[in-house]
């Protein structure tokens, strides 16, 4: 009886669990960079997160891509897609969610993700999520996450695609339902 009183009395006067040490801060902000071309005239907008030396990339480039694409760079080699379409899928998931994958193109250390019904899903989920975890394997085919920590994301993708004209799309991602 005396041993759990004492056991009692000690944990009751342990200190909290000390918070981890090891875990970074929160990364800043995204923030939408818009550029001109001073020749043609031609958009570019993009927004970007980075995480540690991680780097999450929403772009417009109607120059060089067709619609906003969504890019993610890791500080390792990605394992190669198909030879020819450099195509591979991998697996991401937004929060407590449950896990997608879907195909997307890699190249060296990064992966980006393409056509607009894809993007529409990915951002509507972006813009309400805390974190995205990305798993693939590097290119020694060791398993690998890449884990971002959402910021500021609602506000920049706003602001993305209304500078980019993507309005139809922009109202499918505020206020439309879930897009598969």
């Amino acid at each position: 009886m005396l041993f759990a009183a004492l056991a009692a009395a000690l944990l009751w006067a342990a200190p909290d669990t000390p918070p981890d040490p090891y875990e970074p801060p929160l990364p800043r902000p995204m923030l939408v960079e818009t550029v001109r071309d001073p020749i043609t005239d031609d958009l570019r907008v993009q927004t970007t997160l980075r995480d540690q030396d991680r780097r999450l990339t929403l772009a417009c480039d109607p120059h060089d891509f067709e619609f906003i694409r969504v890019t993610f760079t890791s500080n390792r080699w990605l394992v190669r897609g198909n030879f020819i379409t450099r195509e591979r899928p991998l697996i991401y998931r937004f929060d407590d969610l449950r896990p997608r994958r879907l195909i997307w193109i890699v190249k060296d250390r990064e992966a980006r993700l393409a056509g607009r019904r894809r993007v529409g899903a990915f951002l509507q989920r972006f813009v309400a999520a805390d974190e995205v975890v990305f798993r693939t394997r590097d290119v020694e085919s060791n398993r690998i996450l890449l884990r971002f920590r959402i910021v500021g994301a609602r506000e920049a993708v706003d602001q993305l695609l209304r500078q980019c004209g993507e309005l139809e799309l922009r109202e499918q991602i505020f206020n439309g339902p879930p897009m598969e």
